[in-house]
């Protein structure tokens, strides 16, 4: 091999997305490629003529130009350009003019549509728009996932069939002989075929014997009622999800009918996966003082790591995590009121942000609030001020550190009865204003997680109703939306930022995935949509013909992408030891990774651009 040709290799190898190619592939291409060198200024291709070739830019920078006048993007080292006109039959659109002293590596069009033909992630590269390409880059990432919650089913590891049951009438001796006899940890309680609620070891323990409940009473009065079920056609991912956010280690399973179907155990799921989430989970939940919850929620960062490494998908991965710090939440105010007595009125522990929504990875804050009931009375309010301030004490020994921006029950203004936050919300949406909406946005994402559900449902319907009815509040949170700077320049560059160690990096979450999730919440909202998840708002707003179908799944697929990225970085961060973060080194990804970054910023930006257009008035 010439010293010409292997510079051409190895230069094909580095530069996506020839990099994907076989060597054997790299090697033939390099021997077809024609060198071509441009001098400042000399116009390398002019709009009209007929092209037959894709150009890579090897040394040097190029411009171009839609019909020759409007200015589109400037290249540099590795990108490619003139494909478009090969995918249409050889028109040219752009003119494209060498900005500087330019070196380049010129591929026949044979050539290029036979590895569009031959090579799936090449023919993926070279598509026409951003959605194609991202959507077969998480595609392939996902092929190479080992994990194994991808595709699993309940039904995959459960024991299906009729589970150990009897009635609510039955003995608690009888009952416990029926465990025996069968060796089983739970029995299912029945009646007229339908599940009534479940009884297990830990109720033997907990509700009989150290209560001191005579065996003769009947079973139906110690059992655990109404428990969670799942049907056996549900994933894998939701039921460890379940199991971690409500501690426990069996989920009935139920066919569409409601008829019991079969029993799901964590002895199940860890044999089929190895997995710690729920055994953190567990602990969480059995945790009997706020030291033994604080122990055992620092090793979220953990089991976080663990499933990463596992390549657990990233949607699921915030499912889990969010899971466990829901458990944390809920065993944190159970705790709390432990210590100071049952409350005097009911309430609800609530969470916004990430929490709410599901999606939450590791290093957040907490950010959660005291819903209370009407009733209360003033005498009353001591004890939810030493409630709230316990339950964020705990949560920050948890690593749920204080939130920056007071929002968590430890803050007066965060303690509200119905009828106050009744009013609060009103305020926000009937006389929005910029500062204020600043600081309102992440209260549109609000979800129960210990207490009253009910207050938070009643709160959150009516307050998803009167801002879908306000359309001047609508544009005030689109304009709040557009605050987010997508770090990518008109010349599709990556705009960066130093951090402290001085390296270049761009923050993920701000940058990214805000953005995205501003754009799903303005337009859920606008539309009366009471969904909180992101995906589930992009998804609602598409089949109820708010957005096209295409760019909500795009925005989807960046969201799916930054997120990956994201949790690279933060399980190796960690492993390590650290505290997780954000700020991601462009230079810690491959090239291909980069390439698709950019398609993810470029889809964020038309959905914020589409948002400036619609809803904000037209202004920034």
């Amino acid at each position: 091999m010439s010293s010409e040709i292997a510079q051409v290799v190895a230069f094909l190898r580095e530069t996506p997305p020839f990099g994907a190619l076989e060597e054997r592939a790299i090697a033939a291409l390099s021997r077809t490629i024609t060198v071509r060198y441009a001098r400042a200024g000399d116009r390398i291709l002019q709009a009209g003529q007929h092209n037959d070739w894709l150009f890579v830019v090897r040394s040097g920078a190029v411009e171009l130009r839609l019909a020759g006048e409007e200015l589109t993007a400037r290249l540099t080292q590795g990108a490619s350009f003139a494909y478009p006109s090969l995918l249409r039959g050889g028109e040219v659109r752009n003119e494209t003019i060498a900005l500087e002293d330019t070196l380049l590596y010129l591929v026949p069009a044979a050539e290029f549509h036979r590895l569009r033909e031959t090579s799936p992630p090449f023919r993926a590269f070279f598509s026409d728009d951003e959605q194609r390409r991202l959507r077969h880059a998480l595609e392939q990432r996902a092929q190479g996932r080992a994990g194994g919650f991808d595709g699993a089913s309940v039904g995959d590891v459960a024991h299906l069939g009729a589970p150990v049951s009897c009635l609510p009438e039955t003995s608690i001796g009888d009952a416990a002989r029926l465990m025996r006899q069968h060796k089983v940890s739970t029995l299912t309680i029945c009646a007229d075929g339908k599940l009534l609620g479940i009884f297990t070891d830990k109720d033997l323990r907990n509700r009989v014997v150290a209560a001191d409940v005579p065996g003769t009473e009947p079973v139906g009065a110690v059992m655990t009622g109404n428990p969670r079920t799942l049907p056996a056609s549900a994933s894998l991912a939701e039921a460890v999800a379940l199991m971690a956010s409500g501690g426990f280690r069996h989920i009935p399973l139920v066919d569409e009918a409601g008829r019991l179907s079969g029993m799901l155990s964590a002895t199940d799921i860890l044999a089929h996966l190895g997995n710690n989430a729920i055994d953190i989970g567990l602990s969480i939940a059995r945790a009997q003082d706020a030291e033994a919850l604080a122990a055992a929620a620092r090793r979220i960062p953990e089991s976080f790591a663990a499933m990463a490494r596992s390549g657990t998908q990233p949607a699921q991965l915030a499912r889990f995590t969010s899971a466990l710090g829901e458990a944390a939440h809920r065993r944190a105010a159970q705790l709390a009121e432990r210590e100071l007595g049952p409350p005097p009125v009911p309430y609800a522990l609530v969470v916004f942000g990430s929490l709410a929504r599901e999606e939450q990875l590791i290093g957040s804050d907490q950010d959660n609030g005291l819903l209370i009931d009407d009733a209360l009375e003033p005498e009353e309010g001591a004890y939810f001020e030493a409630l709230g301030g316990r339950i964020s004490d705990i949560l920050d020994a948890c690593g749920f550190v204080y939130c920056k921006g007071g929002i968590m029950a430890k803050n007066a203004d965060q303690r509200l009865t119905l009828a106050q936050w009744r009013a609060r919300y009103a305020r926000w949406i009937d006389n929005p204003d910029e500062d204020a909406i600043l600081r309102a946005t992440i209260f549109f994402d609000m979800r129960c997680v210990h207490g009253e559900a009910a207050l938070v449902h009643r709160l959150h319907e009516e307050t998803v109703s009167a801002a879908a009815a306000n359309r001047i509040f609508v544009s005030y949170i689109a304009r709040d939306a557009l605050r987010s700077k997508v770090p990518l320049g008109i010349f599709r560059n990556l705009v960066l930022d130093r951090s402290e160690s001085g390296e270049k990096v761009f923050d993920a979450k701000a940058q990214a995935v805000v953005p995205v999730v501003d754009i799903a919440r303005t337009l859920a909202l606008g539309h009366g949509i009471a969904a909180v998840g992101t995906v589930a708002r992009l998804r609602a707003l598409s089949e109820l013909g708010h957005m096209a179908g295409e760019d909500s799944e795009s925005l989807i697929d960046a969201l799916a992408f930054v997120n990956e990225l994201r949790i690279v970085h933060q399980a190796g961060l960690a492993g390590a030891g650290q505290r997780a973060d954000n700020a991601i080194a462009p230079d810690s990804l491959s090239p291909l990774e980069r390439e698709h970054l950019k398609d993810c910023f470029s889809v964020i930006r038309r959905g914020l651009d589409s948002l400036r257009r619609n809803l904000a008035g037209g202004i920034a």
